[in-house]
């Protein structure tokens, strides 16, 4: 463990931490500890760290000066981000034994080479899966599957679990970045015309 002295000459803000954290616990020292989970390595970009955050019961995280705090996210939250896959994910459909005298057809998403890194899957998440060509809006993949509201909150559940684990990504649409990119180059050129 590395202990750290800090002065308010060092870094201001992380002074005024302590000093909140002293007023309010009567404890004027903070632990620094690696930023990770069960899923991936350390944080290492504002990315990471967001992901961690959505993944995990974290209830806050800070990035600079901006304290984000969870809200309950709804299933409309959930439809409007993309899917897509990390290079390291796979989708297999393969015949596997399920009991010593059975065997079946099984869908798994694998991160390596063999089935030991494979997590298995539901026919209709797999079927779900196969559809996507680099990143699908999970609500226009869910629109071409299914309209039942409890089947589209089972899939989502499903689809969070696997992004909890890392074996595919949930983002904003690259598609709906950059046409918000575009909004706003547009009233930017606006408000100068």
């Amino acid at each position: 463990m590395n202990f750290v002295n800090t002065s308010p000459f060092c870094s201001r803000a992380y002074w005024e931490l302590i000093n909140a954290f002293k007023r309010r616990t009567g404890i004027p020292v903070l632990l620094n500890t690696s930023f990770s989970n069960d899923a991936e390595p350390i944080v290492d970009s504002v990315a990471d760290a967001i992901a961690a955050f959505l993944t995990t019961e974290l209830d806050g995280l800070v990035v600079g000066p901006f304290l984000v705090k969870k809200r309950a996210a709804m299933l409309k939250d959930w439809t409007g981000l993309a899917v897509s896959f990390p290079p390291y994910a796979r989708l297999y459909r393969v015949r596997a034994y399920t009991a010593l005298d059975r065997q079946e057809t099984v869908c798994e998403i694998r991160t390596g080479p063999s089935s030991r890194d494979g997590v298995r899957i539901s026919h209709d998440v797999f079927d779900l899966l196969m559809r996507i060509e680099g990143e699908a809006v999970l609500g226009d993949l869910l629109d071409t599957t299914t309209f039942d509201q409890a089947r589209r909150e089972a899939l989502v559940k499903e689809l969070r679990g696997l992004w909890e684990q890392r074996r595919l990504k949930l983002h904003p649409s690259h598609a709906a970045l950059a046409h918000q990119g575009c909004d706003q180059c547009w009233r930017k050129h606006n408000r100068h015309s």
